[in-house]
Order: C-alpha cells, then structure tokens, then sequence
C-alpha cells in the first residue's frame, strides 16, 4: 500500500530504529516533477495505450512510497508485479502503465533485485535505457526507474533510510 513520503518521514524522526525494522527490503519513491504539479500540457503526455488516458495523475502534489513486496492475493509466480491495475503487487494509477507492466525478481544467492519489462506497450527503463522485453536486468540502489510515463527512484531499506537521513539533515 503506497504512502506519503511525510508520513515516512514522521515515523522516521519519530522512532529511526523502529522505522528501519518496519521497512520492506525495497521501495519505490514517486516524486512529482514541477511539470505534473501543476498544468501539464496534454500533447506533452504522449502514451501509447488503446484508452484515451489523459495527464497523469499519480502523486499529483507530493512524494508517494510504494513498498516493493508481494502481495497474498496476488497469484504470479515469478516475482513483484508492478501495473496499473489492482491485482499488481505494486499499483501505478496511470494511463500510460500497462496493467501487467514489469515485475521485480530476486537475484539468486543475492540482496539485489531484476527487473523484468513483460511487453508493455509504452515500456521500462533504468537509468535511462529502455529495458527489452522479458530480459531481467539488475537494479541497484537508488536507481532511477521508468514505466511508462511514471518516473520514480528505486531504494533498498538501507538506501531509503540514507536518503531520509540526508533529507532530514538541519
């Protein structure tokens, strides 16, 4: 279930060693770009869906967290699904994900996580590069990562505990 970012941060200033035990072992961080925060152009939001899918409208003033974990309900095998419907493990509400977008596997004998694009029609990227369908490649910490039109930072536990530090830094 995603959350506010401030609300991490509350928790955080609150009890720091709890927060850290409380944390998946990864996340994803959605940050508005000052174009979604205020009046972005519709022509600017190009998609490639079947629905006429307007701007978007994930985290439209502020940070939202999504915990990278696998729900119960959620029958997929292979890993942490993302997509824009409900049944993901990770829900991006936008019209330019996929309903079945991407999905995180663990790396065997490894902390890191893969992540996979399953055919989606406006594609994944990391870093920059547009990932080919259905071939794994690695995150690392603090990776920034795309589906679709959706931008968002990608933290291990450890790594989302140090950027909070920095951010709450006087």
């Amino acid at each position: 279930m995603s959350e506010l970012l401030s609300t991490h941060a509350s928790r955080f200033l609150r009890n720091r060693g709890e927060f850290q035990r409380g944390l998946p072992p990864a996340l994803l961080v959605f940050t508005p770009s000052p174009l979604t925060r205020g009046c972005q152009l519709e022509e600017e939001y190009r998609l490639k869906t079947v629905t006429n899918a307007g701007a978007p409208t994930l985290g439209v003033s502020e940070s939202v967290v999504f915990p990278v974990v696998k729900s119960r309900t959620n029958a997929f095998g292979r890993g942490i699904t993302v997509g824009r419907t409900g049944n993901n493990d990770v829900v991006l509400e936008d019209g330019s994900v996929s309903r079945f977008h991407a999905w995180f596997t663990r790396e065997e004998g490894q902390e890191g996580l893969l992540l996979t694009d399953a055919g989606s029609k406006n594609g994944s990227w990391v870093g920059g590069a547009r990932l080919t369908p259905r071939r794994a490649v690695p995150v690392e910490d603090g990776a920034r990562l795309r589906f679709g039109q959706v931008e968002v930072a990608f933290y291990t536990a450890s790594g989302f505990v140090r950027m909070l530090s920095v951010r709450m830094a006087p």
